[in-house]
């Protein structure tokens, strides 16, 4: 019965997402909210970064030489970026200037729901990793899995936010009924295959990672600098950290 407590957690965390989705379902003012949620992403995401994957790439690669580990951290880190930018041809009309008019403010908006895409899609495969994670962790401690799923949940709150206010909802459902399973699904492997090699899991780490830098650096930041002034963006990079550290307290 045990080994099935860790697939709970993973379902636990994925539905967090939902929470977050239903915040921004209440919020009327979307202009707002979006400034609020790209600077609290920005936040959240940089810690995933820095916090949680590097980290956890190192450790899956301890066995190996720093120059094979910085050959394989380089070439399929790229790919992760390669693949976000590939995608870029795919998820039409995103380029614009901040402007008045009403054009630039479809361009705008349209710019907004193409974050929220390539995000939702790399959030997709690094859930899917978590929730290996938090069912192998939960298999050894019950303790050290439970803590790791609420950590996570804190991390999907705002996350949540993000992708609900920059997508058409009823245009994504079943992207975003992914999202929310992706942990659940990540368990399910672990649960039916067991032991996956250090070095597989590694690349798709890094290959996360690249994706998540391109949306950082390329989608969020550059957004966020337009916004610098705004109180909104301000609140949400306060409460990104504030979030930050509460998941390191506890």
């Amino acid at each position: 019965m045990e080994r099935y407590y860790g697939l709970v957690l993973t379902l636990i965390a994925g539905l967090f997402f939902l929470i977050g989705g239903l915040i921004s379902l209440k919020v009327k003012n979307k202009d707002k909210l979006n400034a609020f949620s790209i600077a609290l992403a920005f936040i959240i995401i940089i810690n995933l970064l820095i916090m949680d994957l590097f980290p956890e790439i190192f450790e899956l690669l301890e066995n190996y030489d720093l120059s094979f580990k910085i050959l394989v951290i380089l070439v399929f880190g790229a790919l992760g970026i390669l693949i976000l930018k590939i995608l870029d041809f795919f998820i039409p009309d995103h380029h614009h200037e901040h402007h008045d008019d009403e054009i630039d403010k479809k361009e705008h908006i349209s710019h907004i729901k193409h974050i929220g895409t390539l995000t939702l899609i790399s959030l997709i495969l690094h859930n899917l990793l978590e929730g290996f994670a938090i069912a192998g962790m939960t298999l050894n401690n019950l303790e050290i899995g439970l803590m790791i799923c609420f950590s996570v949940a804190l991390h999907n709150i705002p996350l949540g936010t993000t992708i609900f206010s920059s997508l058409d909802i009823h245009k994504n459902k079943l992207l975003v009924t992914i999202l929310t399973l992706s942990s659940f699904i990540g368990g399910l492997i672990f649960l039916l295959i067991g032991n996956i090699s250090n070095l597989v899991l590694a690349v798709i780490s890094i290959i996360t990672l690249g994706m998540l830098i391109y949306i950082s650096l390329f989608e969020l930041l550059p957004e966020l600098w337009q916004n610098k002034k705004k109180k909104e963006s301000i609140m949400g990079l306060v409460t990104g950290i504030i979030i930050i550290i509460i998941s390191f307290v506890i």
